[in-house]
C-alpha cells in the first residue's frame, strides 16, 4: 500500500511538493524519504479512527507479506508509521519533535492516548522491516549512513520497549 496524497492549501489548491516528483531518500531519519512524507500527507487529513486503520493496514501487511517489503509495501512506509505511533507514546518527544522539523503538526497525525495494542503492532512491524536483517538496512550504500539509520530505527525500538515496561518494578541491587 503506498499512500500518495497531495496536500491542499487552505483555499482548496493543491501546494507545490516540497520535494521532487522521483521517489527518494536523503537521509537516514524515519521521515527523510518521499514515502514517510506521502504517508504523513495522508495521515494529517483524516480523523483519528482512519489515522489508525491506514497505520493498522500498514503493520498487517508488513507482519503478514514481509517478503513484499518494498515491492508493495516498502520499508521506509513502515518506519515512518511505526514513528508516528512512537510519537503519540510518552518516551516519544524525540520522534514528535522530528515530524515538528518537517513542518507537521504532531496532533493531527498521532493516536491520542496510550494504545499497548496499536504500539505492539507497530514494534512487529518495525523489527520486521528493520531488525537485523530487514528491508530498510538493504541498500544504505555509505557505512556512516547506514550506522545511522540503524540508530533510527534502534531508537525507535527503544520507545516502544520502555512504553511496554514502564509499569516494571525495579529491583534492588542486593550487595
Amino acid at each position: 500500500m503506498n499512500v500518495r496524497v497531495a496536500r491542499r492549501r487552505d483555499d482548496g489548491r493543491r501546494e507545490r511538493p516540497r520535494y521532487g516528483s522521483w521517489v527518494g531518500t536523503w537521509g537516514p531519519g524515519a521521515f527523510d524519504n518521499d514515502d514517510a512524507l506521502d504517508l504523513l500527507d495522508a495521515l494529517s487529513g483524516q480523523d483519528t479512527a482512519a489515522r489508525r486503520q491506514v497505520l493498522e493496514e500498514i503493520f498487517g501487511e508488513a507482519r503478514e507479506h514481509p517478503e513484499n517489503l518494498n515491492f508493495t509495501l516498502g520499508a521506509a512506509e513502515v518506519v515512518a508509521a511505526a514513528a508516528v505511533v512512537a510519537a503519540g507514546l510518552p518516551a516519544g518527544g524525540a520522534v514528535a519533535q522530528e515530524i515538528t522539523r518537517h513542518d507537521y503538526d504532531v496532533t493531527a497525525l498521532v493516536i491520542p492516548g496510550s494504545d499497548p495494542e496499536l504500539a505492539g503492532a507497530a514494534l512487529a512491524a518495525l523489527l520486521i522491516a528493520a531488525g537485523h536483517d530487514g528491508a530498510w538496512h538493504r541498500d544504505w550504500t555509505d557505512p556512516r549512513t547506514a550506522a545511522q539509520a540503524r540508530r533510527t530505527t534502534d531508537q525507535l525500538a527503544s520507545v516502544f520497549y520502555r512504553d511496554q515496561h514502564r509499569h516494571d518494578q525495579e529491583l534492588p541491587l542486593e550487595p
